[in-house]
């Protein structure tokens, strides 16, 4: 029997054209363009940190897919692709630092992984050697198909006792008109490990928000609401054991961050960060997910897991693109 060491991601592989706010990006002839999507950003952090990874995903038939491919396996990461003739998914954001309420354009339907029926790979081969399985919500709103692979990742990852975790990651565009609880709800009796923040657990799993919050970062109710939200989750859902928060308060360049961590009934809170301006405003929830993953992998107490992935993904908001970069060594914070 072979040792079970791996994580298995599943998610779309994006590619993010990140022009500058000005527009100078026309008269240059030139743009940035880094690879991202919630499940590859939490792969590549966590291949970084030196953690055997595979990605399920889907990549066309042509050279763009057998380039992606060729990146994702210099990175250390395994790729599970499911191939099809249809285009990568992107999206349109500036990486400028100092804009302001960035809005995103995607232009991800139909791509590759929204038309896919993620039949190529069995399930035996998918968890082969699998001891960690990570989504985030994204993944379920992109196709009634991606959705239903979810669950039957997660319930088959269940039945395997490999640990699951789900990131509730909000983005209303995906869920137009759409109610995300129904879809979200049948996936929580899977989940072990949790990460969002007291409003995506609201919008996700209908745990209302129920003290008043006064918009600043050092409000006492959201330690208060951490708390009441967690302990809701695991009477609903018990084999949810770890439910992290994030706390990420902007005014303008300015950020404060912090997070909460509710394990063995308690809540734990990090240490808190201030900067005046910050440089990336894209992938720090996931990199706070790879460390949270890698901590808990790892065995570290719970408190060092917190300031760990807190630590890390404040740091995530000087590195530009989607992924961290060498200069994040979770072993030497």
């Amino acid at each position: 029997m072979t040792d079970s060491n791996k994580i298995l991601c599943f998610g779309e592989l994006l590619l993010h054209f990140a022009p500058d706010s000005e527009g100078n990006w026309l008269n240059d002839q030139s743009l940035k363009i880094f690879v991202g999507g919630a499940e590859y950003n939490v792969a590549s952090a966590l291949a970084q940190w030196k953690n055997p990874v595979k990605l399920l995903s889907a990549l066309p038939e042509n050279f763009v897919g057998n380039q992606l491919k060729s990146q994702l396996e210099n990175k250390g990461i395994e790729i599970l692709a499911e191939k099809n003739n249809g285009r990568i998914g992107t999206f349109y954001l500036s990486s400028d630092g100092d804009m302001q309420n960035a809005s995103v354009v995607y232009d991800r339907f139909p791509s590759v992984f929204t038309e896919s029926d993620f039949s190529t790979f069995s399930l035996d081969e998918t968890f082969s050697e699998v001891k960690w399985l990570h989504i985030s919500t994204i993944t379920p709103a992109l196709s009634e198909n991606a959705y239903q692979k979810c669950l039957d990742l997660m319930k088959e990852a269940a039945s395997r006792n490999i640990t699951v975790s789900l990131d509730l990651n909000y983005r209303s565009a995906l869920w137009q008109n759409r109610n995300p609880f129904e879809k979200i709800i049948a996936l929580m009796p899977f989940v072990n490990v949790l990460m969002g923040n007291i409003w995506s657990i609201q919008q996700f799993l209908e745990i209302p928000v129920e003290y008043e919050l006064n918009g600043s970062f050092d409000d006492k109710n959201l330690l208060k609401q951490a708390e009441k939200s967690a302990l809701e989750i695991q009477k609903k859902f018990p084999n949810v054991k770890l439910v992290a928060n994030t706390f990420r308060f902007t005014n303008g360049e300015e950020v404060n961050y912090f997070a909460t961590l509710f394990a063995d009934d308690k809540l734990l809170v990090s240490q808190q960060y201030h900067s005046d301006k910050i440089e990336e405003r894209v992938g720090s929830g996931d990199s706070f997910m790879a460390a949270l993953i890698h901590g808990t992998l790892k065995g570290n107490s719970s408190q060092q897991i917190l300031e760990d992935a807190t630590k890390v993904a404040f740091k995530k908001l000087f590195v530009k693109g989607d992924t961290i970069n060498d200069s994040i060594n979770i072993e030497k914070l």
